[in-house]
């Protein structure tokens, strides 16, 4: 849709500001069960978000069809919207910054490989992960690729554009073993299918799986604790809301009034860095138009910032730290980090292992939705990992529940470890917890 053209016919009808969110997204998902392909599509959407504001009130309206041809019907349906509607709340339509970080463009080798390759791809994996195990009886393999580009353009000057492509390979094996079945998963980000290491992608799937084998629960208790770098990743992102100032301001965050307090030990510092290469994607500017940047939200344990949108920002009287986006482009802008990480440190796992005479390692957690309350931050989570004894990872443990507070957790880190990792939009290494509460047989 042509802004200017879209612009002219908002002013000749009395709209006083108007903007356009534009995103574009073409993809390709491919699903192989057994060998056997499920699922292979591409795609391609066009989709906007056009708010106007008129007599006062502001609307918002979508289109999937994003041609001019379009701007009569949007111009009328913000125009009939905003009569019917009595909006008290601010509203903002951003004029942009004077500046934006320049991002470096990666590269990606995905449009040099055919369909049927990327297939091929996938029944590679599928063959390598049951050459690991005579125990391997299903296997699941997926590839997915997807290219956003998003646009955002107002009456009020800002004009900025963003591009990120991503692709990922995801395996998982179902194993059987005298009866008893167990499943592995993993996935790896991709940005060269060139690089991508298919054969430790299978290993890892079939090890989860396999490696668990015999596993049984342990005696109810306080165990010191090393918790594996995918379930702090998967922690932090359950628990991410907690510095959403949206989330302060409604009372759903144990962190209100905590600015400037030290809430985490001192070896506890958390990043949001739209910016980091080392996550999948990266962002200039928010859904709003704000301008991204790197900032510590909690640094040696002190918390130094909430995350701010417009309103957020405007209603605690401070700037927006660029952190408004939509769950979708239909979606209202919330307050979303980008990139949260915990800074690593400079411990290995295998020298937490050695601190440990008796305790547990946790590698998987699960119903962190329904086992967790941000507003306490207290978690019960049912998890699985392995014993470590004399400082060495042994025998496997399976149903048992891991309780706590997210507070409690991250002011006994005895050590931070240096196998930090990105997964997706989160980044952890894994911890040393001096004691948590496990509960057993």
């Amino acid at each position: 849709m042509n802004f200017e053209k879209l612009k002219k016919a908002a002013f000749k009808a009395g709209i006083s500001d108007i903007e356009i969110y534009e995103e574009t997204s073409k993809g390709v998902e491919i699903s192989m069960f057994n060998g056997v392909v499920e699922n292979n599509t591409s795609s391609a959407t066009q989709v906007c978000a056009i708010r106007g504001v008129y007599q006062n009130q502001i609307v918002t309206v979508y289109e999937e069809n994003c041609d001019d041809e379009m701007i009569p019907s949007v111009i009328e349906r913000i125009k009939d919207n905003c009569t019917i509607k009595n909006q008290k709340d601010p509203f903002f339509i951003y004029s942009g910054d004077e500046k934006y970080p320049e991002l470096k463009e990666k590269s990606h080798d995905f449009d040099q490989y055919t369909l049927e390759d990327k297939i091929n791809l996938c029944n590679k994996i599928t063959e390598l992960m049951k050459e690991k195990s005579p125990f391997v009886h299903m296997t699941e393999v997926s590839y997915s690729e997807n290219e956003n580009t998003t646009t955002i353009v107002n009456s009020n000057g800002l004009n900025v554009k963003r591009h990120s492509k991503t692709g990922f390979l995801v395996a998982e094996a179902v194993c059987v073993k005298d009866g008893e079945t167990k499943t592995g998963f993993d996935y790896i980000r991709i940005e060269n299918i060139k690089d991508a290491d298919l054969d430790s992608l299978a290993q890892e799937a079939v090890t989860l799986a396999t490696a668990t084998f015999g596993a049984e629960s342990i005696a109810s208790g306080a165990y010191p604790v090393v918790l594996d770098k995918k379930v702090v990743s998967s922690l932090l992102g359950a628990f991410a809301n907690i510095f959403s100032a949206e989330a302060v301001l409604k009372n759903m965050s144990f962190l209100k009034d905590k600015l400037g307090e030290a809430i985490f030990g001192s070896n506890v510092t958390l990043m949001d860095d739209p910016l980091s290469l080392d996550a999948p994607s990266q962002s200039a500017f928010d859904d709003e138009g704000v301008a991204s940047y790197t900032k510590a939200v909690v640094e040696n344990g002190v918390l130094k910032t909430y995350l701010h949108n417009l309103k957020t920002a405007a209603m605690m009287n401070v700037k927006s730290t660029g952190n408004g986006y939509k769950a979708g482009v239909a979606s209202s802008v919330g307050v979303q980090p980008c990139n949260l990480y915990l800074k690593a440190g400079d411990t290995s796992l295998e020298e937490m292992f050695e601190r440990v005479n008796h305790g547990v390692y946790i590698t998987s957690v699960t119903g962190l939705h329904a086992g967790l309350n941000p507003v306490s931050g207290s978690f019960n989570l049912q998890s699985s990992g392995f014993m470590i004894e004399a400082g060495k990872k042994t025998k496997p443990v399976t149903l048992i529940i891991l309780s706590g507070t997210l507070q409690e957790l991250l002011n006994n880190i005895s050590a931070v470890g240096n196998d930090f990792e990105f997964k997706r939009g989160v980044g952890a290494p894994s911890l040393f917890v001096k004691s948590m509460a496990i509960s057993g047989k």
